[in-house]
């Protein structure tokens, strides 16, 4: 029986040295995710001329007109680097007769190859932009269009085409 005390006195004495950690240990290093957030650009932020018409935080025009008489909505947003970007939209495209606007970056778009043709939409809902390019309307050439873009500030030149409505757009970079 006396070596049960000595066991319990060499385990009590054992204790403290696996206890005790003679490197003292500091927390892993947690990577910090920086979430990039791309600011939406509200129809409001717009420079917009006639004959589109701003009402309940939308711009419309009342007919079908050609990238001449379309009405203008002049938007600029600053990218922070080189990079491929598309476009998403907030629109109301009730029908086929109201589903499309004439758009590019930097420049004045070009009939009939930079229509935004849209998928029909019950209310506002969100739609990324394409051209119909050489193709046709509902199966446009570049769906999506990608626009390469230099970092810095940009104008975003939307024309009426149709009585849809637009309410807002963001530039996101493009992920393949």
């Amino acid at each position: 029986m006396k070596t049960l005390p000595l066991v319990l006195v060499t385990l009590a004495m054992a204790i403290p040295m696996f206890a005790a950690d003679p490197t003292p240990q500091t927390a892993a290093p947690t990577a910090t995710k920086t979430a990039t957030v791309e600011p939406v650009l509200a129809v409001t932020t717009a420079v917009v001329s006639a004959p589109f018409v701003l009402k309940d935080g939308a711009i419309s025009q009342p007919a079908q007109t050609e990238v001449a008489e379309g009405g203008k909505a002049i938007f600029t947003f600053t990218v922070p680097k080189d990079g491929d970007y598309v476009i998403h939209a907030i629109v109301n495209a009730p029908d086929e007769d109201s589903n499309s606007f004439f758009l590019n970056i930097d420049a004045l778009p070009e009939d009939p190859l930079m229509i935004c043709d849209l998928e029909v939409t019950q209310g506002f809902e969100e739609r990324v932009v394409n051209w119909r390019g050489i193709g046709e309307s509902g199966s446009g050439e570049f769906s999506p269009k990608v626009f390469k873009l230099t970092a810095g500030q940009h104008k975003l030149n939307v024309v009426g085409r149709e009585p849809a409505q637009l309410k807002s757009v963001t530039i996101r970079a493009y992920a393949k």
